[in-house]
């Protein structure tokens, strides 16, 4: 009776630590939370192929829940309030909201967030219904132009555009989202859209170029002088063939690009930001995201601009890079 008792003693110790360590295993199962970007748009569709992927190849270590923004000022202000963990973002708004000014004008220069990796270049889609008298952007004075969503990375592009045009108080802008704004243009309830690319044309320009025929909106040489005066980080560059859509897509097209970079809290534990890289940058699953979307494809450690602005790498992007035989410039080694 006594060795039945001592049994049923031990198999009620050995339950009590077995739930007691699995219950401390899950509590090692840290949550983070990854901004994407508008409906109809690129990012949401990329960084959510990106944060399925990450939850389960690392569903023992971490949980990343994917978030809706209205795009790269979205992304950035929430990493700014601790809202975001990670995100995606436009070198100018990084730019802006690292030294206080432009978007950010008026607030504390943000020195919290650290680089992972460059993503890729990517171009202002400018499209219009080949029906319009529209071709360069010039024509757009006078005209409603769908310009993407208040928090879209975008918006200060093409405003910045605007104003180096001398077009900032002649174009009706509009701030809707990418699809809103696809299905506005295809009805004619708009007579343009300015939306980031991805990298060339938005998924909702792709999705209405079956059925409505569409002109790119090229700049003159003059427009591009004008333009690449005024904003440093815009570069004119061209559109391959067949990557555009509508008339002439068979040709080369001549669009202003810009790049973007995967950044973090500086907050952000090492070790998670390693394996966040680890596993995006395994060849096989780079194949895999790049299917869903190029930007993991062309993802990889440029940081030729960023040693100018003086943002520097995750300390865990720094152990990942290096360990790939990365040379990182002095520049972007923080000493915090």
């Amino acid at each position: 009776m006594k060795k039945k008792m001592w049994l049923v003693g031990l198999i009620g110790i050995l339950c009590f630590i077995w739930m007691t360590l699995g219950t401390g295993m899950a509590a090692e199962v840290k949550s983070y939370v990854f901004g994407s970007g508008p409906m109809g748009g690129p990012w949401r569709i990329g960084v959510g192929a990106g944060g399925q992927m990450l939850n389960e190849q690392l569903k023992d270590k971490y949980s990343f829940t994917v978030a809706a923004s209205g795009g790269s000022v979205e992304n950035v202000r929430r990493l700014m309030a601790g809202e975001y963990h990670t995100v995606w973002a436009h070198v100018n708004n990084m730019d802006d909201a690292w030294n206080g000014k432009g978007l950010f004008e008026g607030q504390k220069p943000y020195k919290d967030m650290r680089v992972l990796e460059y993503l890729a270049d990517q171009a202002i889609c400018a499209v219009t219904l080949t029906k319009t008298p529209i071709k360069n952007f010039m024509d757009l004075a006078g005209k409603k132009v769908n310009i993407g969503p208040a928090g879209s990375g975008g918006v200060p592009i093409a405003k910045a555009m605007f104003k180096a045009l001398g077009l900032e108080d002649k174009v009706n802008i509009v701030n809707i989202g990418f699809q809103a704004g696809a299905q506005a243009l295809r009805d004619g309830q708009i007579d343009a859209i300015m939306n980031p690319g991805g990298p060339y044309v938005t998924p909702a320009v792709a999705e209405i170029s079956f059925s409505s025929a569409l002109r790119t909106i090229e700049p003159t040489p003059e427009e591009a002088k004008k333009i690449e005066s005024a904003i440093s980080y815009l570069y004119l560059s061209t559109i391959p063939p067949n990557k555009s859509v509508g008339e002439g897509a068979d040709k080369a097209k001549k669009a202003f690009f810009w790049s973007m970079y995967w950044i973090a809290l500086a907050s952000m534990p090492d070790d998670v930001v390693y394996d966040m890289l680890r596993v995006t940058q395994d060849p096989k699953n780079k194949e895999l995201l790049g299917k869903v979307l190029n930007y993991w494809e062309t993802a990889g450690p440029k940081f030729e601009s960023l040693a100018k602005m003086g943002i520097p790498l995750h300390p865990g992007a720094i152990k990942f890079w290096k360990e790939k035989g990365v040379s990182i410039p002095p520049e972007l080694i923080s000493s915090k």
